[in-house]
């Protein structure tokens, strides 16, 4: 490593605090990764809407109260896959409080992340390596790192704005896509 090259692993570990708001954020867009409708269902879906339309110009009369139905039907699914689970998902998200994180300073190194934490008179130090992350998501606004160590999962939520000199996103990144692969998709 040479003089121009910036050291890409943390010398002094960064403070890790992420607020109510930010945990809320990262568990909204994990929810909304995993409300996809499937691409089967839109087929279903776009026979039955199909179906319906040729009844309603081929059938007369109250015959075609069942294509009506149909066709509302699938109106009424899209809207409630759509917007009503996920303001139901956001009513029960705030039913249950967020643990607040302070006091830890995470950094990084060639093993993995380091987590420091002061309890007392003692500081706490801890590691996840890299082989123990067995996935990782990359949004614009946070990072996701999900953990298991000794048979306890975990999660870091790393929000952008701890980018810095001292806990590079890039070298995390890089890391992570050498021992787990690229990043899976919000």
């Amino acid at each position: 490593m040479t003089a121009k090259n910036l050291y890409a692993y943390t010398l002094q570990p960064v403070n890790y605090e992420i607020s109510e708001a930010e945990q809320r954020q990262a568990q909204l867009a994990i929810w909304r990764s995993t409300n996809k409708i499937s691409t089967k269902s839109w087929i279903i879906m776009a026979v039955i809407a199909v179906l319906s339309i040729i009844g309603i110009v081929l059938l007369k009369n109250y015959s075609t109260i069942f294509c009506w139905v149909a066709l509302v039907a699938v109106v009424a699914y899209i809207l409630v896959r759509k917007f009503g689970l996920e303001w139901y998902v956001k009513r029960k998200m705030n039913e249950f409080p967020v643990q607040e994180i302070k006091g830890i300073r995470l950094g990084i190194q060639p093993h993995g992340i380091v987590m420091r934490q002061q309890m007392g008179a003692q500081q706490g130090v801890g590691a996840i390596g890299w082989k123990d992350i067995y996935e990782w998501y990359d949004t614009p606004d946070f990072m996701l790192v999900n953990f298991k160590v000794k048979g306890q999962q975990g999660a870091y939520v790393l929000p952008k704005r701890l980018n810095s000199k001292n806990f590079s996103f890039n070298t995390i990144r890089k890391h992570l896509i050498e021992s787990v692969g690229p990043a899976n998709k919000i």
